[in-house]
């Protein structure tokens, strides 16, 4: 009885709720359990409907009528699908918000006729799929929010029959396709937001001549073409954004015009081209200007003062030039002021002093010259002051310390002189010092760190004329990150406040003049990953205590006098990968712990006093890519432990007192590149098994006592561009394809008393051939017969050909010397003059100062095309001509095959294959993948491949890569992870000065220019050629920038044995939009040279002879310092 009596109250209760509420129950309960608990609604409340969480109801209504539910940030999950139909049951619901949830699903096609909605609002949530057109049903809608979803598909069509909305938001999904002109035309329309999506097309030219947007944003998509005229019609427009696209073409100055109410202006990241309109400083109302990452030129108008509310302008990375207008010291409201990365020049204007609300100054990479003006110093507001890489000069105004909110001061590579001012020291917001590459002398301030609160995060001194001791109080608030203090004169003793400094994580002190120990009582724990201290005059031994410094991942203690024994606790430094300790003194064993540092990947104890065995631990380290242990006492066997698996491409074992045999397991070795084992006591026959050594590229096996017979099967090793075997016990012939060597490098063979050299003549040749020619006797006789008709061919050949012919000619091909072991086998220099009808201008293919290439395609081989480079001899170098295209190898760099000498002439012979594409896997641009359009910025792609893998000395598709992965994207990959640009490249460049690591990384930016995915990003070749032939002062070299995605580089004037000022980075992180600098400057020829290679040619290693991808022929291009060929400027 009792049950039935509940019963009959419950069903009592539940027939008494209204409709309204019974719906919202419904709703609730089909949603996942987790999400029913968020909404705390009960059948007891009811009475209350209207005061439930989210609903409003109309306030005349006495049956509960819903007016409007509000949903957002619930964190309700579930399929809206699902549960929609009973939101939908309130017939009168106006509004419907669920925005900042986690629904799935499509979005309900349902809600189109969804009671009255006006208001739909489903952003930032997980909804998928296309936009269902159904949703334009909702005759009265007014406002349709569904960003930052996953939507796909295209914009339906259907949304021209709401013709009463107002607000679109679509922005942060995946839309595509095109915007349809009926979008635009919507009449109410006052906000359209469909910024970051993958819509593309032209922007439709179809704006009404009432039309009402004031805030239209496409930012972040893939349009392209101008920018509609029709635009102009938006006369309400406060707020335009159209950043990261593809539209080009100028600016429209009429446009302008019809934008009084203009605030807010982003046009950065496209393509526009021409100078900045005047019309566009007449937007009295304009705030916020972004002009940034464009190729826009000319001046920037005094004009620019008329636009007294300006408070934010972006320009960097355009071609602007001129001087910087003064009437921007009229601008008071100005809080960031962007310039960088252009050309602008002259000194800076006085009048930026009187912008007393700017924050952020930054006029960095331009050619600005003249003095600091000490009037910049009465900016109290300023927090950021980046001036770097221009020509300023003078002194650093002791004004500065007037600058109270400075937080970042970057004045590197200028040409500023005199002390730093001791008023610096009175910055105590000052978290980053940047003053790298300038003149500045003296001692630094003592106090400078120790009333910065919370205290100095990064100090860049580098390349200076600094002296003295290193202040004390660097570290104060323990928040410095890195120390940069190398390339000066600083003196004393170790810093011992650097162990005591937990937050350093890199320390930079090489080439100072630093005396005494390293203490052994450094901290046991440091945060420190870089620690240069290269060429001091350090002596004592090394602390173990480094051994426990876990973070290190690089450690240089190079050219110091450092002694004693090296402590195997260094075998604990997991994370090690670059270890240099040359030139010292060090002694005793190599421990074998260091063996257990797998992540090394340059090992460097070359030129000290290190004896005993090579321990196998070491040899077999897994990474390592450069092990250079030569110039040491090492003794007794090579371990014959190389595997496989090994990355090492460099082994320098030279001038120690190793003896025994060359191991065969170096065999193993798939990218190993060079190999010096000069200056020991080696000895027995050069091993076959080195035939493997495919990549193998230098050689060095001199000052020895190999013997016997070298291996004919080392003429496999293809990639052999240098090898020297003097001072041995060799006999014999030499491989066929070392025979040219002997005449370029004659000394590289010396010393081998038994060893035939070609066309010696000597009575080892003919032991040599005597030795042979019992077991080859019917071979003898065959060729003997197959030479004589050979010889009765060509005489009668030449006797053909004499006829018709001029005199010279004859002569020419009869005093030319026969260099037949040095052409191509079935290549004759008569073939040649014949296929070019005596040097026919029709046969030119390009052109140079000194020379000119001929193609030559012989009737009597069809498979093979040659260009011969005429050369007058008397306006060029020959001889180190041939000998630098002899002795540099890349399979993009046509090989010399032959060469000849006539009077005032010299011939080269490389190849020339004709194609219609070139399809070689990691050079083929981008674009070539789903096209057959071959293009110059086609050419350029590939020449960035080439540049990247002489930097990298890495191939274009290289096993040490991921796979799937190209030199490109493993480079972009690296860099977008790291700033230490350095460690990416060719070890060796670590070696190189400062000056000459800059100039390889500016190498690096025009190789990543090249290598763009978007062809009308990169620079034509002539471009390329001119940053490669400039000046080599950096400061008078023009410089372009580009806005891109991500982060290529460090900037170039701030590199240090793999370091940069990460501060520049950033100060441009204050900006609206972060904006990488892409500079193209003078890149020096030593970069595409080997660097074994003597100095005096260098110069001559950038005339690069690359295929051109023409879709009609291949011709063969010579990048020379004169300039293209006719074809290639085409």
């Amino acid at each position: 009885m009792i049950f039935f009596l509940f019963l009959n109250i419950f069903v009592i209760s539940a027939l008494s709720l209204p409709p309204s509420a019974t719906y919202l129950l419904d709703f609730k309960a089909s949603l996942p359990k987790s999400s029913q608990q968020l909404l705390p609604w009960t059948n007891s409340s009811s009475s209350s409907l209207c005061q439930w969480l989210g609903v409003t109801c109309y306030s005349s209504s006495k049956d509960y009528q819903v007016k409007a539910l509000n949903f957002s940030n619930l964190g309700l999950t579930g399929v809206l699908n699902y549960s929609i139909s009973y939101l939908c049951l309130h017939k009168s619901l106006v509004s419907l918000d669920l925005s900042g949830n986690y629904f799935t699903g499509e979005i309900p096609k349902m809600l189109g006729s969804c009671g009255k909605l006006d208001t739909i609002l489903l952003d930032n949530n997980k909804f998928e799929g296309s936009i269902p057109p159904e949703i334009f049903q909702a005759k009265n809608l007014v406002t349709l929010e569904l960003s930052n979803n996953f939507l796909t598909g295209e914009i339906p069509t259907e949304v021209s029959l709401c013709v009463s909305l107002e607000f679109i938001g679509l922005h942060d999904n995946f839309l595509s396709g095109k915007v349809h002109g009926e979008l635009l035309s919507l009449p109410n329309l006052e906000v359209l937001h469909l910024d970051t999506n993958n819509l593309g097309g032209v922007l439709p030219d179809s704006f009404p001549p009432s039309c009402s947007i004031s805030d239209l944003d496409i930012h972040s998509n893939n349009f392209s073409g101008f920018l509609p005229h029709s635009l102009s019609n938006c006369r309400n427009l406060t707020a335009f954004s159209a950043s990261n696209n593809h539209f080009r073409g100028a600016i429209p100055a009429e446009m302008f015009k019809s934008f009084p109410l203009l605030e807010t202006l982003f046009l950065d990241s496209n393509e526009f081209e021409g100078e900045i309109p005047e019309t566009l400083w007449g937007l009295k109302n304009l705030q916020v200007l972004v002009l940034a990452g464009n190729e826009l030129n000319g001046t920037l108008s005094e004009k620019i003062g008329q636009c007294s509310n300006l408070g934010f302008i972006s320009l960097p990375g355009n071609r602007l030039s001129g001087q910087i207008p003064q009437s921007i010291g009229t601008l008071g409201n100005l809080q960031q002021l962007t310039i960088s990365e252009n050309s602008f020049h002259g000194s800076l204007p006085r009048q930026l002093g009187n912008c007393s609300s700017l924050v952020i100054l930054e006029l960095q990479n331009n050619f600005l010259t003249g003095p600091i003006p000490k009037e910049i110093c009465n900016l109290k507001s300023l927090e950021f002051l980046i001036l770097y890489n221009n020509s300023l000069t003078g002194q650093i105004p002791p004004e500065v310390g007037k600058l109270s909110s400075l937080q970042q001061l970057a004045l590197s590579s200028n040409n500023l002189t005199g002390k730093i001012p001791s008023e610096v020291t009175n910055l105590n917001k000052l978290t980053s010092l940047l003053l790298a590459h300038n003149k500045l002398s003296g001692e630094v301030p003592n106090d400078l760190g120790k009333k910065i609160v919370p205290g100095l995060v990064q100090l860049d001194l580098i390349g200076n004329e600094l002296e003295g001791r290193i202040p004390s109080g660097l570290c104060t608030g323990n928040k410095l990150d890195f120390m940069d203090l190398g390339d000066n004169h600083f003196n004393g003793s170790f810093p011992i406040e650097i162990s005591k400094c937990t937050s350093l994580t890199r320390v930079i002190l090489n080439n100072n003049l630093i005396r005494g120990t390293i203490p052994a009582n450094l901290g046991k724990y440091s945060r420190i990953s870089y620690l240069n201290l290269r060429g001091n005059l350090l002596e004592g031994e090394i602390p173990s205590v480094l051994g426990q410094w876990g973070n290190l991942s690089t450690l240089d203690l190079s050219r110091n006098k450092l002694s004693g024994s090296l402590p195997s606790e260094l075998g604990k430094l997991e994370n090690l990968r670059d270890f240099r300790i040359s030139s010292n003194s060090l002694s005793g064993n190599l421990p074998s712990e260091l063996g257990r540092c797998r992540n090394l990947i340059t090992l460097d104890l070359s030129n000290n006093s290190l004896s005993g065995i090579i321990p196998p631990e070491v040899i077999g380290l897994p990474n390592v890519n450069k092990l250079l242990l030569h110039e040491n006492n090492l003794n007794g066997y090579i371990p014959d432990s190389f595997s496989s698996t090994q990355d090492l491409l460099d082994l320098q074992l030279g001038s120690n007192d190793l003896n025994g045999s060359i191991p065969c397991s170096l065999g193993y070795l798939p990218h190993f590149t060079s190999l010096n084992l000069s200056n020991n006591r080696l000895s027995g026959e050069l091993p076959s098994c080195l035939q493997s050594l495919k990549m193998l590229e230098t050689l060095d096996l001199s000052h020895n006592n190999f013997s016997g017979e070298i291996p004919s099967q080392l003429d496999q090793m293809i990639a052999l561009t240098s090898v020297n075997i003097s001072y041995n016990h060799l006999t014999g012939n030499l491989p066929s394809s070392w025979f040219k060597w002997t005449v370029s490098y004659p000394e590289n063979f010396q010393g081998n008393q038994g060893l035939c050299l070609q066309n010696s003549g000597d009575r080892n040749c003919k032991e040599a051939k005597g030795r042979k020619i019992h077991g080859r006797a019917l071979a003898g006789m065959i060729i003997g017969i197959v030479l004589s008709i050979s010889l009765l061919s060509i005489f009668s050949y030449i006797l053909m050909n004499r006829v018709g012919k001029n005199p010279d000619e004859v002569s020419f091909v009869n005093k030319c010397q026969s260099l037949s072991d040095d052409f191509p086998e079935n290549l004759r220099f008569e073939d040649i003059l014949c296929a070019t009808e005596g040097w026919n201008e029709k046969y030119v293919i390009g052109r140079g100062k000194h020379g000119t290439v001929y193609r030559a395609h012989l009737s009597t081989d069809s498979k093979r095309r040659w260009a011969v480079k005429k050369v007058n001899i008397s306006e060029s170098n020959f001889y180190h001509e041939t000998r630098i295209l002899n002795s540099v190898k890349h399979r993009n760099i046509v090989k010399m095959e032959g060469q000849c000498i006539k009077e005032e002439y010299g011939f080269i012979v490389t190849d020339s294959t004709e194609s219609v594409i070139v399809g070689t896997l990691g050079y083929l641009a981008p674009e070539n993948a789903y096209s057959a359009r071959v293009t110059v910025k086609s050419d350029v792609y590939s020449y960035g491949v080439i540049l990247l893998e002489l930097l990298c000395r890495k191939m274009a598709v290289d096993p040490l890569f991921e796979e799937g992965q190209d030199i490109v994207y493993w480079m972009r990959k690296n860099l977008s992870k790291s700033d230490e640009c350095i460690e990416f490249l060719d070890e060796e460049i670590g070696f190189w000065d400062a000056n000459e690591q800059k100039k390889a990384v500016r190498l690096l930016d025009l190789a990543l220019e090249c290598t763009e995915e978007a062809p009308y990003k990169r620079p034509s070749m002539r471009e390329v050629v001119e940053f490669l032939t400039i000046l080599k002062d950096h400061h008078n070299v023009e410089i372009w920038l580009r806005l891109t995605s991500g982060l290529h580089c460090i900037r170039d004037a701030d590199i240090e044995n793999g370091t940069g000022e990460q501060s520049s980075m950033k100060a441009s992180s204050a900006t609206l939009y972060r904006l990488q600098s892409w500079t193209r400057k003078f890149a020096e020829d030593r970069v595409f040279a080997n660097h074994n290679q003597s100095p005096e040619l260098l110069p001559h290693v950038v005339r690069l002879h690359f295929a051109s991808t023409v879709p009609e022929q291949r011709f063969v291009h010579q990048v020379t310092h004169e300039g293209l060929s006719p074809e290639a400027k085409k």
